[in-house]
């Protein structure tokens, strides 16, 4: 992969992985077809027509809710994070909650696809790379895969931008029902960045499923910052509500 020049110059990480769970989803989903979770409709977790079920949020400053400025990070909490901008597509409730526990929890890999899909329709700069934010080790070994890889490159399918995972996870800790104070001290080191000289990288996006205090996608950002990435950005499926 070459990390030099424009990020044009970024080649699309192929996982092995990922190729073969598509290939068995295929195969599962022929067998036993997929069906909406709105509608019962066969085809997809959650077919085209019922897709705008998702609410929309408005935007904001993903840490202090400021609808003013957007989804851009606002003036009085820039002080505090490495995020430029953080855009949220629905929230972590109903079908949004389904199609991320049908991800994680049920192997239904459709669900990955339905998610980019939704994700897909933000307004995302193209000067971007996708890179997901890597899941604790333990729990990709439970699954078999990460579920934000597994978002990242559909949205990678949907959108053209390209994706790589720049990022390596260290640690077992478990950020569910910590406060920002406390993930941001568990992850404090958890994070690393595969090539160090990130020459010519401009503009990341961070690929996660749920956002809640925002202390994951903020260590990892402040890596990638320190990695020489001049703008840090992310786009998050799901809030935590």
């Amino acid at each position: 992969m070459m990390i030099r020049g424009s990020n044009r110059e970024f080649t699309y990480l192929q996982h092995k992985n990922y190729n073969m769970l598509t290939l068995l989803d295929k195969i599962i989903s022929f067998l036993a077809p997929y069906q909406c979770l709105a509608c019962g409709i066969e085809g997809a977790l959650l077919c085209e027509s019922c897709r705008p079920l998702l609410p929309d949020l408005q935007p904001q400053c993903y840490r202090c809710h400021r609808t003013d400025n957007g989804n851009t990070t606002c003036r009085l909490c820039k002080r505090k994070t490495p995020l430029r901008r953080v855009w949220v597509r629905t929230t972590y409730d109903g079908f949004g909650e389904a199609l991320v526990r049908k991800l994680k929890f049920e192997r239904a890999y459709d669900a990955a696809r339905t998610i980019a899909q939704s994700m897909s329709e933000l307004d995302l700069p193209r000067d971007s790379i996708l890179v997901p934010v890597p899941t604790a080790t333990s729990r990709v070994r439970q699954r078999g895969y990460d579920q934000s890889v597994l978002i990242a490159e559909q949205l990678s399918s949907h959108t053209n931008l390209p994706c790589v995972t720049l990022l390596e996870r260290y640690g077992q800790q478990r950020q569910t029902g910590s406060s920002r104070g406390q993930r941001q001290s568990q992850l404090s080191h958890a994070f690393a960045v595969k090539h160090k000289k990130l020459t010519g990288v401009k503009s990341i996006i961070l690929i996660d499923d749920i956002l809640t205090t925002g202390a994951t996608l903020e260590i990892a950002a402040a890596v990638l910052r320190q990695s020489g990435v001049k703008r840090v950005e992310a786009v998050v499926f799901a809030r935590a509500v």
